[in-house]
């Protein structure tokens, strides 16, 4: 399936598109602090094995946000800095990507310290991983999850590299955006698969980002 990952000019040019990787994130570091916090628990207790099962995922469990579509004005303007960044699509396999489903109630369960994982089965598990407050459900977001196991060196983050799992496909250049299709030709280096460059504009009758006609799509040809 194609989703959809923004993000600022910076970010796409100087690191994502040159080291053909996106960034994995952990849970305790986005900036939602209702992150794998959508039941509801009573007592002291519970609390206290929750939140040691919660930094348990958090630190071995990393998260891509994205989309299926571009076409939303806020979420460009919150995450590719108000329209001047850009569009990442990928081919993703179907199986690696959740949907999120928003709520307006934390769901109540009770945690038994004598079973594995204190009786969260997998299915609990990934309700958690993919559930949110109503309030963010703007962001029609599916979600990437991929182990936490080799820290770049580096900078000790983690990241997915592109492959088969995670092909880039298009570029959609932000409405404010001052580089060109050439621009991100240069810095693409080698392709696996055709790449589409696109620029973004605001439609004339509705509230959504659509193609801009004027600029003609550039196709990058595979190449090594």
């Amino acid at each position: 399936m194609r989703l959809y990952y923004m993000t600022s000019l910076d970010t796409a040019v100087e690191y994502i598109l040159p080291e053909r990787r996106l960034r994995l994130a952990q849970f305790e570091k986005l900036n939602d602090p209702f992150e794998l916090m959508s039941v509801r628990l009573e007592g002291p207790k519970g609390r206290a094995a929750y939140r040691i099962l919660r930094q348990h995922w958090s630190k071995r469990l990393g998260i891509i946000c994205t989309g299926q579509h571009w076409r939303s004005p806020v979420m460009w303007a919150h995450y590719a800095r108000s329209h001047t960044g850009v569009c990442l699509g990928f081919d993703v396999q179907d199986d690696m990507a959740k949907k999120v489903t928003y709520t307006q109630e934390r769901k109540a369960i009770k945690l038994n310290p004598k079973e594995p994982y204190h009786g969260l089965t997998l299915e609990t598990l990934e309700e958690l991983l993919t559930t949110k407050y109503s309030q963010w459900a703007y962001e029609e977001e599916w979600r990437l999850f991929s182990n936490l196991d080799k820290p770049d060196p580096n900078n000790g983050e983690y990241y997915l590299p592109f492959g088969s799992n995670l092909a880039l496909r298009e570029i959609i250049i932000g409405a404010r955006c001052k580089r060109t299709a050439a621009d991100f030709d240069k810095i693409l280096g080698p392709v696996d698969k055709t790449i589409r460059i696109a620029k973004a504009r605001p439609a004339f009758e509705t509230f959504t980002m659509v193609e801009q006609q004027r600029f003609k799509p550039v196709f990058i040809k595979p190449r090594p």
